[in-house]
């Protein structure tokens, strides 16, 4: 059992744990799962009802229309269809499972069961669990890929384009990843935000205070 967390506390997976994941997979459709996880954001009932009319392969988009839990099919939580990019190594994941001998039709599931059905999201989880403890990973949650996502992904994009990948309905839900997503050039923006003209004032000590000719520090 996950340990409780703070309310609103986010863990993430870095990019090379994800791959570390993936390899850890006891199958190949356990491995794209987990990929196609982390890098579209989509949960875990919406991985469970995506079916082959939804990847688009030549637009490089995963459309999101249906989630499955507990045995019924609803509509994604945020009630709305949406569109998620795809990236190569996501595609290149979900073409292998295409080149499977059945279920590949259109409206046949994408990971699915040996005779085609849902897939059982216990048992997904419990592989999870162990592909985690094979590789020495932190026992992070199967929606922690999905915050994985959202973190890397903030960081990058704007925040309207973030909460529509996500289906986020509301944007402050998106909004909470920025706190866990510093940028690169953060501390250089403060920097240049508090530069001082060096050759107006004269040679500053570390402490930026500015020296006098005879090498005493100003009042």
């Amino acid at each position: 059992m996950h340990p409780l967390r703070p309310s609103g506390d986010i863990e993430v997976f870095s990019p090379e744990e994800v791959w570390s994941l993936v390899r850890a997979a006891v199958c190949e459709a356990d491995a794209a799962i987990f990929l196609t996880a982390a890098f579209t954001g989509l949960r875990l009932g919406e991985l469970l009802a995506l079916r082959w009319r939804e990847v688009d392969f030549t637009g490089a988009t995963i459309r999101v229309r249906a989630s499955y839990a507990l045995g019924a099919v609803t509509t994604p939580k945020s009630g709305k269809v949406r569109a998620v990019p795809m990236a190569p190594d996501v595609a290149k994941a979900l073409s292998r499972l295409g080149a499977r001998e059945h279920w590949v039709g259109e409206d046949d599931l994408v990971f699915c069961g040996e005779t085609g059905g849902y897939l059982d999201g216990s048992a997904l989880r419990r592989r999870y669990k162990a592909a985690l403890a094979a590789t020495g990973l932190r026992s992070l949650r199967f929606h922690d890929l999905r915050h994985t996502f959202g973190t890397r992904m903030i960081a990058k994009a704007d925040v309207r384009r973030v909460q529509e990948w996500m289906g986020h309905a509301d944007i402050q839900t998106t909004m909470k990843y920025l706190h866990y997503a510093p940028r690169a050039d953060d501390a250089r923006l403060v920097a240049a935000a508090f530069a001082v003209d060096d050759a107006a004032d004269g040679p500053r000590d570390d402490l930026g205070r500015v020296g006098t000719s005879s090498g005493r520090l100003g009042t």
